[in-house]
């Protein structure tokens, strides 16, 4: 509404990152056409035709650094209004200009200028090589810059060619700013720190230290005219290119539908199948895949903006809810306190110590209620409600409407997904639990020295930051150039896709969340077999027991026994373990877009729903029926413990 709530300070663009080695100033191309020409030039081949130098790296699977090329072919995202604004519904990806595009992107990729790994999300392989002296252009912004100096690349930066428009192509960018919300309860303060904060000087302050000074990194791409003008820029060449560079962008939709291709992976997926075939390597028709990925970003357009018809409920309804919900506390109360045996004499205490225990329970029971009790209820009523990235204020309730579209427009995605966690967290707890008391068993036979030692070695996996171990593990498992891969081919034996196949990926997913469950389990077995009496031993062996049996048959139960409660809630912990998304990212992906992927997890589903397509009712939705599943699971098995005990 012509209204000013906030103003940019870092233009994050990108450019033509070149080797100046490799390409010098009067060469950089000026169309499209002469970049494809100048790439062909530079480009040197071994005997057999591979690249040993790249004039031009891509990646297929990107949308984003691609953008510009998509555009020149005829593709767009969103469409525009007459009044210039995003029209979500219009979506362009799957026309005539981007078969044009992925007739270009495979003819680049036959010369070997695309990188040739669709399980590479990002442009770490690429940078590496242009570090490496082997790659002459790509599109990227400066944020790998410091690792360019380090190396000692003479790299530079130079914008997009000029398309058959006669305007130079936009890359396209994302502003960081400061921005006033429009419901702050203190208009007038944020008022002031928006206007010293945009100051000439504080934004000159901003950007160098966000180009950390004197290294003068590119990470920081001003947007305040004073700064762009100023000695810090003007002086450094790449800087000053890359400022220029930022006067010609095509700003990022800033819109709530804006992310859904980027967020959710499905640009990359489409892609992916687009130029690499299908998860079993078979070929994809490319207008088929396209119409898929816009049918999908169409219908969650529409879901993002669909208004349900609200229920307004009187006052009263609520108040006869709660009642509802004490009144059966109270009954299940009474009838386990009735059901508990009766003390023979009653312990009567005074007042003062009858209040001091109430002032020392209080505390913990109101965090109690704030942090457990008032979230499961309060995540039970958004399920029944549109909250939404659109609806934030404004939601309401519209019943059971959630729980209906997820039993049964995502039915399958919800049965396929709650059988692999089931068997996800099953395998990782009897795996953990049978090999960590083998090796505690292991160890209690050991000399102590040894066995303290061993000890250490065999919990340092428990140890280790998880962010770490699970990075680690991603780059151990790479089907190309991972660690392990590389160790067989040293023997001549093929890579496997530890991955990328469905079936390899869910086992890979296993055995990494094994490695890290185990260690917990030896600790725990290795103290209680101190606790069991020397006689079973010693009366097994009399009776002519080896030392299998004894494992089998007095070890393993009497360990399971005492255990349970612990495997009960081990259990629960791997059905909520979003370690296997920072491992698989959910993948390989589905061939169909938009369902869950083969190692997705129910938590981890709910994760992409809530904060990639912003349906935090969904959300919701999703975890309740987990949170009813897990408590359904943990009662019935603490039930059958209890009964087995009594």
């Amino acid at each position: 509404n012509n209204k000013l709530y906030g103003v940019g300070y870092n233009n994050s663009a990108s450019g033509l990152i070149y080797n100046k080695d490799l390409i010098s100033e009067e060469k950089l191309p000026d169309t499209w056409d002469e970049l494809f020409r100048l790439a062909d030039e530079i480009t040197t081949r071994d005997e057999k035709g591979e690249p040993l130098i790249r004039g031009l790296y891509l990646n297929a699977t990107d949308m984003w650094f691609n953008y510009p090329l998509i555009k020149e072919c005829g593709g767009y995202y969103y469409g525009k209004y007459p009044n210039g604004t995003y029209n979500a519904y219009d979506i362009g990806l799957n026309n005539e200009g981007m078969l044009e595009y992925v007739t270009l992107m495979k003819e680049l990729m036959a010369k070997g200028y695309v990188l040739n790994n669709p399980n590479k999300k990002d442009y770490s392989d690429i940078i590496a090589s242009f570090i490496d002296g082997k790659v002459g252009m790509f599109f990227y912004g400066l944020w790998s810059a410091e690792s360019f100096k380090k190396a000692g690349i003479n790299y530079g930066i130079a914008p997009l060619p000029v398309g058959k428009n006669g305007e130079r192509s936009q890359p396209i960018t994302t502003v960081e700013g400061f921005v006033i919300n429009k419901f702050s309860l203190n208009k007038d303060l944020a008022k002031r720190f928006l206007e010293y904060i945009l100051q000439d000087e504080s934004q000159q302050l901003l950007i160098e230290a966000g180009n950390r000074y004197d290294k003068k990194t590119g990470e920081r791409n001003p947007t305040n005219r004073a700064v762009i003008a100023s000695d810090y820029i003007q002086s450094d060449p790449i800087l000053r290119q890359f400022a220029q560079i930022g006067e010609w962008v095509e700003p990022f939709p800033n819109i709530p539908e804006g992310p859904l291709w980027y967020n959710q992976d499905l640009s990359i997926n489409a892609f992916k199948a687009i130029f690499f075939g299908d998860r079993h390597g078979n070929p994809v028709d490319p207008q088929y895949k396209l119409n898929e990925f816009v049918q999908i970003l169409s219908q969650q357009v529409a879901l993002m903006n669909e208004v349900p018809e609200h229920i307004n409920l009187p006052w009263w309804a609520f108040v006869v809810l709660g009642i509802i919900v004490v009144s059966v506390i109270m009954i299940y109360t009474f009838q386990k306190t009735k059901k508990q045996r009766k003390l023979k004499f009653k312990v009567r205490y005074d007042k003062k110590t009858t209040l001091l225990a109430w002032a020392l329970l209080l505390p913990i029971m109101a965090l109690l209620l704030m942090f457990y009790v008032f979230p499961i209820f309060h995540n039970f009523y958004l399920s029944l409600t549109d909250y939404s990235g659109i609806n934030l204020r404004d939601y309401g309730l519209i019943g059971l409407g959630n729980y209906q579209r997820v039993l049964t427009i995502g039915i399958n995605g919800l049965l396929s997904m709650s059988l692999w966690t089931v068997i996800f967290a099953f395998s990782v707890v009897a795996i953990s639990f049978v090999f960590g008391t083998i090796l505690a068993v292991v160890l209690d036979s050991t000399h102590a020295k040894i066995a303290k030692i061993y000890r250490i070695i065999y919990i340092l996996p428990w140890v280790i930051p998880t962010v770490i171990t699970l990075l680690m593990w991603q780059g151990l498992l790479e089907t190309q150039g991972g660690l392990i891969n590389q160790i067989l081919g040293a023997f001549g034996i093929p890579g496997v896709p530890w991955l990328t196949n469905p079936l390899m990926a869910k086992i890979s997913t296993i055995l990494v969340m094994v490695w890290f469950s185990f260690p917990y389990f030896m600790v725990i077995a290795f103290g209680y077999l101190k606790s069991i009496p020397k006689d079973y031993y010693e009366a097994a062996v009399i009776d002519g027991a080896n030392k299998k049996y004894i494992f089998l048959k007095i070890i393993l139960p009497l360990l399971f026994r005492a255990l349970l409660p612990m495997l009960i809630m081990s259990f629960i912990m791997q059905f909520n373990q979003f370690g296997v998304y920072m491992l698989t990212q959910g993948g390989p992906a589905s061939d169909i877009l938009g369902n869950p992927g083969a190692t997705d997890l129910l938590i981890t589903y709910v994760f992409n729903t809530a904060f990639n397509t912003k349906r935090y009712a969904i959300a919701a939705t999703y975890s309740v029926i987990i949170f009813v599943f897990v408590a359904v699971f943990a009662l019935t098995m603490m039930r059958i413990n209890q009964k087995r005990l009594s």
